[in-house]
């Protein structure tokens, strides 16, 4: 299998089997009072992180790799007075990562090293899509963090495997 494929392969492994999948249960476990809970207005509430993995992963992926139009509005997605139901949410992020992944398997491998920019930083594509992935990841964790403390759960990411 050629790197390019496995490229697009752990993309969608990363984005929707892993990030996609844990972030709809996380929002099925918190009730909606939860979602928009931030204990100060230092720390972003699992719905604003959703707003703003949306924003980012469109941003990177659909536009910057994808060569769509650039409609993110990254200062909405912090406002800690939204009530979006949770299954709006759901199928945001779940459109999202789907968009993104229909740019990245529509990339050539030449296409890999072209030249992007997005906010105010050049990269190459490959940079935006490990940059996507990274980012991602990351508020997945915090996603993850505040779920377990607010519905004192144990999320069982794991659970039907055996690690040892």
């Amino acid at each position: 299998m050629s790197i390019h494929t496995n490229l697009i392969l752990e993309a969608d492994q990363r984005l929707r089997q892993e990030s996609l999948d844990r972030i709809v249960q996380c929002l099925e476990l918190l009730n909606q009072d939860q979602v928009w809970y931030h204990p100060n207005n230092n720390v972003n509430s699992v719905g604003n992180l959703v707003l703003h993995l949306s924003g980012n992963i469109r941003q990177y992926c659909c536009h910057g790799i994808g060569g769509q139009v650039d409609v993110r509005d990254r200062n909405a997605e912090f406002v800690s007075e939204q009530d979006i139901a949770k299954q709006s949410l759901v199928e945001r992020i779940t459109t999202t990562i789907t968009d993104a992944l229909e740019a990245i398997n529509q990339q050539n491998v030449e296409d890999w090293s072209g030249m992007i920019t997005v906010q105010c930083f050049e990269m190459t594509k490959l940079s935006a899509l490990i940059h996507v992935i990274e980012h991602t990841s990351y508020h997945v964790g915090q996603i993850t963090q505040m779920t377990k403390w607010l519905a004192d759960v144990d999320t069982g990411y794991y659970a039907d495997m055996k690690l040892d």
